[in-house]
């Protein structure tokens, strides 16, 4: 039997790539996109490189976008996507550069400070830095309450009931999600999110419900 041609085995090649290949193009585009936004906007003038608060903003930015909500999440059909941090700073200050003037699935965006657990109400997106880690099971039952899409950084935040958790590996940021926790409150995770996540998991809900 002859081996197979050079053109043949590129083109089995194009065909046995993975399905996350395009989900990565698409998503990667426009997190560098979104990059490039904050490099320009927030980091300064003598470096293009944007800072690591700026890439976690925009890693957010583009988790909006591959998210859907059930319709209880948001009052009218005109209710802006409501992105909420608790301690970070440096991220929603970024955010709120990233998004200004601009919209997530035809919302507009509005960007809010909570200074405790008590603050995360009406909101689609929790993000969640604290400088204290005792606060954090308070803001997870609220977002599970209004079905906000909970985005935190602690080593145990899936354990705990989180849904998306970014870390810094090798230099880069990644993300791990938690789709257990994203389905218990009817939150939908595009599959192409799930493709670029570093892992995906199904963990119990914390509460034993």
């Amino acid at each position: 039997m002859k081996d197979a041609s050079p053109r043949n085995s590129r083109a089995n090649t194009r065909r046995m790539r993975p399905a996350g290949a395009l989900a990565f193009a698409c998503f990667g585009t426009c997190l560098a996109a979104m990059s490039c936004i904050c490099a320009q906007a927030g980091a300064p003038q003598s470096s293009a490189t944007p800072s690591q608060a700026e890439i976690r903003a925009a890693f957010v930015f583009n988790f909006a976008k591959f998210t859907e909500w059930p319709p209880p999440a948001f009052a009218e059909s005109t209710t802006p996507l409501a992105v909420c941090f608790l301690g970070a700073d440096d991220v929603r200050s970024a955010f709120q550069t990233i998004s200004t003037g601009k919209t997530v699935n035809g919302r507009p965006v509005v960007v809010r400070e909570a200074k405790s657990s008590a603050d995360i109400h009406d909101c689609q997106i929790v993000y969640v830095d604290p400088p204290s880690p005792g606060v954090i099971p308070g803001v997870l039952k609220n977002a599970r309450q209004c079905s906000a899409l909970a985005i935190g950084t602690s080593e145990d935040f899936l354990a705990r009931g989180g849904m998306i958790k970014l870390v810094v590996e090798n230099n880069r940021m990644r993300f791990d999600v938690n789709v257990g926790a994203a389905g218990r409150i009817k939150i939908r995770l595009s599959s192409k999110l799930l493709a670029l996540a570093r892992s995906v998991v199904d963990l119990p809900d914390p509460a034993g419900s």
